[in-house]
């Protein structure tokens, strides 16, 4: 059953020799504790379900991440009471290779990035971009999809598997 969880959900994507390790909500918790600049990549995939889009709010107000809201997601962010600002997702993930970039609020580079919502095809090459240019920074997904070039993926999952996971990642 692992090997259904951890293979990459689009098959021809192919990681390489450094594959991401599976991300468990306690993973993630213990990641997001140590990271001194996490930043949250929020893209348009959850722009039409609620329950995903309280989730990352929660997401962003318990463990007070900035936020880089990709597609159409800053309106439905900001109609959400969720702060952040406009970025395209390859802009941002351009972005974030630069070291000496300031962070999406002017105060320093990101050391951990979170994705979700963001177009498979599209989060896939972006984390294989960070992966080979961004020694700097960690990469994890939210997904319900594994994403092989993160460095810390959610394993494929239905979507009431995904909910739990999410509404357990979401508590401190």
């Amino acid at each position: 059953m692992d090997g259904d969880r951890t293979t990459p959900w689009q098959p021809t994507v192919i990681a390489g020799p450094k594959h991401a390790m599976l991300l468990t909500p306690a993973i993630a918790k213990m990641m997001l504790k140590k990271a001194k600049r996490p930043l949250f990549v929020i893209g348009s995939l959850i722009e039409g379900d609620k329950e995903i889009v309280s989730f990352c709010k929660d997401i962003v107000e318990n463990w007070n991440l900035p936020v880089a809201a990709t597609g159409n997601m800053y309106k439905t962010l900001t109609e959400n009471g969720v702060k952040s600002k406009r970025y395209g997702a390859i802009e941002i993930v351009n972005l974030l290779k630069d070291p000496e970039w300031k962070g999406v609020d002017g105060e320093g580079s990101h050391d951990l990035v979170l994705f979700i919502g963001v177009t498979y095809y599209l989060a896939s090459q972006g984390l294989s971009s960070l992966k080979h240019f961004a020694p700097h920074l960690k990469t994890l997904t939210l997904c319900k999809f594994f994403h092989s070039n993160a460095d810390a993926s959610f394993p494929n999952m239905s979507d009431s598997e995904w909910i739990k996971y999410l509404e357990k990642t979401s508590k401190i």
